[in-house]
């Protein structure tokens, strides 16, 4: 019983912590892209907002 109570508690910690990284990415990253011209463009079209974090993501997780 505590067990799965520990598991739960590291799964949501763990939730928790990725949405907080991946805003933070958001705003360093893509931010910076868009302000550049040259890569303005590139970064795809964004149907939803915050879909620019997924393509700049998905970008730079293919090799």
């Amino acid at each position: 019983m505590i067990t799965e109570k520990v598991i739960l508690d590291t799964l949501i910690a763990s939730g928790f912590s990725s949405a907080i990284l991946y805003v933070v990415f958001g705003q360093v990253t893509v931010r910076k892209l868009i302000k550049n011209p040259e890569t303005k463009h590139e970064l795809g079209v964004e149907f939803v907002s915050g879909w620019d974090i997924v393509n700049v993501a998905q970008a730079l997780s293919i090799p």
